[in-house]
C-alpha cells in the first residue's frame, strides 16, 4: 500500500451561471479523488480545514465516502468553508473571486506536520497555506537520493513571488503553460538546478513536457469527442502521472497515463469521475 497526503487546501467550487452547481475540490482533494479512483492500493488522508457550516459537511461526507483519513481536518466552528465562483467561457472554466473563509491566516500544528510527513508521498501548492513549511516536511520525510515524495502543482504561477523556495523544496512539481514551448523548458531548467528532481510542464491541448535534470520528454494529448468542462484537466493529469510513478513506470509512459486521466475528466462536468 501506498500512502497519500492531500495536504493544504478543501474548498468548494460553484458555478453562478448553472443554478450555483458545486463539487468538493481542491487542487490536492481532485488530484486525490481521481488517484483512489486509478488504484486500489492507495491509503490516503486529507490534512486541511473546513467550517461546520453546510459545505464544511458535505467535504467531511464526501471524503469519508471514499474512505480517506479526515484525523486532521480540522473543523473550525462559525466560520465559512472556502469557495470559489467558476465560469465556462467556450468550456474553458475562469475563475472568480476567491472565499478564504476559515483558511485565511490558517496554520498548521507539529502534530499536523509530522502526520503529514509519516505519509509515503505528499501533495500541496499554493493555496494551501504550506508553502514555507516545506522545507520541514522534507527534513521530517527525509527522502533518499532520486526518492520522489515531495509532489506539488504551482498552477500557472511560473513568476510566483515565493517560487524559489517551493522549488529547492519539491520532488516533483506540475507547471501549466500556454503556448510557450521554450519559455517552459527554460522553466524546467530552473526547477531541476533548484533541487526539482522531475518536473513537468503542460501546453493545453499542446502536450506536455518533462525534464529529469538531463533529459526532456515530450507527451501529447487524447483527443476527446467533446470537452465539456476543461476543469481539473491539471490535476487528473498529475493524478495519472503520479499513478505511473507509483508503479514504477518510465517517465514518457508517466506523462500518457495523465494524457488518458485528464481526456476523461474533461470530457465531463467536475475535475474527477
Amino acid at each position: 500500500m501506498v500512502r497519500f497526503a492531500a495536504a493544504g487546501y478543501v474548498c468548494i467550487d460553484y458555478y453562478p451561471d448553472f443554478e450555483n452547481r458545486w463539487y468538493v475540490t481542491g487542487n490536492g482533494v481532485d488530484v486525490l479523488f481521481n488517484l483512489l479512483d486509478m488504484r486500489e492500493d492507495v491509503e490516503s488522508s486529507v490534512i486541511s480545514a473546513v467550517s461546520d457550516d453546510f459545505y464544511g459537511k458535505k467535504s467531511v461526507e464526501a471524503f469519508e465516502n471514499r474512505g480517506i483519513d479526515i484525523s486532521h481536518l480540522e473543523i473550525i466552528p462559525g466560520g465559512e468553508t472556502p469557495k470559489v465562483p467558476l465560469y465556462l467561457v467556450d468550456n474553458d472554466r475562469k475563475h472568480g473571486d476567491p472565499v478564504r473563509g476559515i483558511m485565511e491566516g490558517y496554520g498548521f500544528s507539529e502534530e499536523a506536520m509530522d502526520f503529514i510527513a509519516s505519509h509515503d508521498l505528499v501533495h500541496s501548492d499554493f493555496t494551501g497555506r504550506l508553502t514555507h513549511r516545506l522545507g520541514d516536511i522534507r527534513r521530517r520525510m527525509r527522502p533518499a537520493p532520486g526518492e520522489l515524495r515531495i509532489f506539488f502543482d504551482l498552477s500557472n504561477q511560473h513568476k510566483h513571488p515565493d517560487i524559489k523556495e517551493v522549488l529547492s523544496n519539491i520532488d516533483c512539481g506540475l507547471i501549466s503553460f500556454e503556448g510557450d514551448l521554450e519559455g517552459g523548458k527554460d522553466f524546467l531548467r530552473y526547477a531541476c538546478s533548484l533541487g526539482v528532481k522531475l518536473m513537468v510542464a503542460t501546453f493545453g491541448k499542446n502536450g506536455s513536457l518533462a525534464y529529469d535534470g538531463s533529459k526532456f520528454y515530450r507527451g501529447d494529448i487524447v483527443p476527446v469527442k467533446e470537452v465539456v468542462n476543461t476543469v481539473g484537466a491539471g490535476d487528473s493529469y498529475f493524478a495519472g502521472f503520479i499513478s505511473g510513478l507509483i508503479d514504477g513506470r518510465p517517465v514518457a509512459e508517466c506523462m500518457q497515463i495523465g494524457a488518458q486521466r485528464a481526456a476523461k475528466v474533461i470530457s465531463v462536468f467536475d475535475p474527477y469521475l
